[in-house]
């Protein structure tokens, strides 16, 4: 189970990221000027992260999680999808941030990723 402390834990080591305010004043984290993690809540206030990434047959493969990931949005170059945090794991969280930060802040950022270790925890 993962928290949004866990979001900004993680994030927090990745390069050039920084936390800041979505145009409604959720937190959300950047790479450059794109949101590469944003805090979202449901109806019943749990806590839902939001990440993209350039996978676009994700929607078909989430399918079957969607008390996990109730949402994703599929555009032309990318895919938003939402999770909730309180079912994510740890490992889960760190490969969805990792991949959401290459597509939103650019493979030049993430080339300077020990990817292992951010994975790992260390």
């Amino acid at each position: 189970m993962a928290t949004w402390q866990d979001v900004c834990e993680l994030s927090e080591r990745l390069p050039d990221a920084r936390l800041g305010e979505a145009h409604e004043g959720s937190p959300a984290w950047y790479a450059g000027r794109h949101q590469f993690a944003r805090l979202r809540w449901d109806e019943d206030d749990r806590e839902l992260v939001q990440v993209w990434t350039g996978d676009l047959d994700l929607g078909p493969a989430l399918a079957a999680r969607r008390d996990v990931f109730p949402v994703v949005h599929t555009f032309q170059y990318r895919v938003t999808c939402w999770g909730y945090l309180d079912r994510i794991e740890q490992r889960e969280l760190a490969e969805l941030l990792l991949d959401s930060y290459g597509i939103r802040g650019g493979p030049r950022r993430r080339q300077y990723v020990d990817v292992e270790q951010f994975l790992s925890g260390r």
